[in-house]
């Protein structure tokens, strides 16, 4: 092939593909007679040149993938991109202590710093064995010889030898660096994983707190419900007394008191369930377990825009991890192009014994032996064609699977801009319907005490007033949720590189 690096042609063979699918497999030319030719010198760089042309290019995202800009609405006066203390941003004291305690106490995540200890141990080990393994030995025998010639005898008493090794050996020396770059590839995979955990704690404990606050509001709401209700009850049973009604009303109105009642006791029972949760979260039992913050109506709702979508692919977790399995699944694909290779191992050595240690360190007396092995498989039934053919598949997939995973993510993004557009449109409309419907509910109130409506009309009035308060409460959570959902997908102030959030 033009261009083709000479070495690659004469000292690797041919790559399988589908087409060319055979067990038996030859390196030519003979390295033991081109070390003849060349010189020993010339063998470690040539082992490492066509170790070299077993590389795979890690695949590339397609230019349509990553977009150049955001089409959705972006808040240009806002800060770029959220901080690491993102959850400051709710201006909320409380919000800030609890986060820091789960971080503090939190069982999930003291398994992420134990999980990234262990990560670190075993690149640390794939690192060492980048080296040669180094073994030393020391010892002290004992022995008796006797010689018996001619009637004669000869005996040596018992004496002590003593042993000092040292040795070093270097085995799959061609593997080694693919070996080490999926060692890599894993640890950031593993701590892109572990960061993405953390960073869906925190979201979960955010939104459960602001969960709680909400039902206190609607707790608070409920009350002034059943107020309500009690009052158009009283006057319901008051014209029925006096034969302007009938007693249906009076009957209605009780269902009506009695409904918003059980809904009373409903989200009491909510509100320790959610408290629960977030009571788990701190590593703690709810009982004893209770927050200070008794309504949403003193969260703020901070505004954060995304920068470049580009910087996308470093500051979210789970695309950081896809793309750290991209690159181990190509080192696979090094690693078992370079089983077609021989497999070179190293392996020295220099012992030394006498019946005295002092001996061996005032007189070293020491034998040095250095040996060199080389061994191809010639007949495997194709077992490497298809195990290259595997990793090459399984690469595919990885690409796919990051591709999806970067499409989805930048798809998250434009959602979400939309999403809190709209949820934001939707907060002022709410405000202004909870507004109307209190003053509705107001004026048929008075109205129906004066005879001038009938029931039905205050009826809807006060079922108006109601669902529009749920409807303003719900929405401020919706909103809140939403930005800590932002948070999230634009990585939570986390970048390659970064400790765990």
């Amino acid at each position: 092939m033009p261009g083709m690096n000479p070495l690659c042609r004469v000292g690797t063979p041919s790559v399988p593909t589908r087409e060319n699918n055979v067990g038996l497999h030859f390196i030519p030319p003979n390295l033991r007679a081109l070390r003849s030719r060349v010189g020993t010198s010339f063998v470690p760089t040539l082992l490492f040149l066509l170790s070299a042309c077993a590389t795979t290019d890690v695949p590339k995202l397609a230019d349509t993938d990553v977009p150049g800009n955001w089409q959705g609405p972006v808040e240009s006066s806002a800060a770029e991109w959220p901080d690491k203390t993102w959850w400051d941003n709710f201006k909320d004291p409380e919000l800030t202590t609890l986060v820091g305690q789960i971080q503090e106490n939190n069982l999930d995540l003291a398994s992420n710093r134990r999980n990234l200890i262990a990560a670190q141990l075993t690149l640390k080990e794939a690192g060492f064995n980048l080296w040669p393994t180094p073994s030393v030995t020391a010892g002290i025998g004992s022995g008796y010889t006797e010689t018996r010639f001619n009637g004669l005898t000869t005996s040596s008493g018992p004496d002590s030898p003593s042993r000092i090794g040292l040795s070093l050996s270097y085995n799959n020396i061609l593997s080694k660096p693919a070996e080490y770059d999926r060692a890599v590839a894993e640890y950031d995979s593993r701590v892109a994983q572990l960061s993405d955990l953390a960073l869906n704690i925190l979201g979960t404990a955010s939104s459960t707190y602001f969960q709680i606050l909400l039902t206190r509001d609607k707790i608070e709401a409920a009350k002034q419900n059943v107020a309500n209700a009690e009052a158009i009850g009283a006057i319901a049973q008051s014209r029925v007394d006096s034969g302007v009604a009938v007693p249906i009303e009076a009957l209605q109105q009780r269902i009506a008191i009695q409904r918003e009642r059980s809904n009373l006791s409903s989200l009491t029972q909510n509100d320790l369930a959610a408290r629960a949760s977030l009571a788990l979260l701190l590593g703690r039992s709810v009982q004893g377990f209770d927050i200070k913050g008794q309504t949403l109506a003193d969260i703020q709702i901070p505004v954060v825009r995304p920068g470049l979508p580009s910087d996308l692919l470093i500051r979210r977790p789970d695309l950081v991890q896809a793309e750290a399995n991209l690159r181990g699944a190509t080192s696979n694909v090094d690693l078992a192009r370079l089983a077609f290779l021989p497999q070179i191992s190293l392996t020295g050595g220099v012992n030394a014994s006498s019946t005295s240690l002092l001996d061996i360190v005032a007189s070293p007396t020491s034998v040095f032996s250095l040996s060199a092995d080389l061994v191809q498989t010639l007949l495997d039934n194709g077992r490497r064609t298809r195990n290259l053919e595997q990793t090459r598949l399984t690469l595919e997939n990885n690409l796919a699977s990051y591709r999806k995973a970067v499409l989805n993510a930048f798809n998250d993004i434009e959602v979400q801009l939309s999403n809190i557009r709209l949820l934001d449109e939707q907060g002022q409309v709410a405000f202004d319907n909870l507004g109307a419907a209190e003053e509705a509910f107001r004026i048929a109130q008075a109205r129906y005490r004066e005879g001038v409506i009938d029931y039905q009309s205050v009826l809807n009035a006060q079922n108006t007033l109601f669902a529009t308060r749920n409807t303003f409460l719900d929405n401020k959570l919706q909103r809140l949720n939403a930005m800590v959902g932002f948070y999230q997908a634009l990585g939570g102030g986390w970048q390659t590189g970064a400790e765990l959030p």
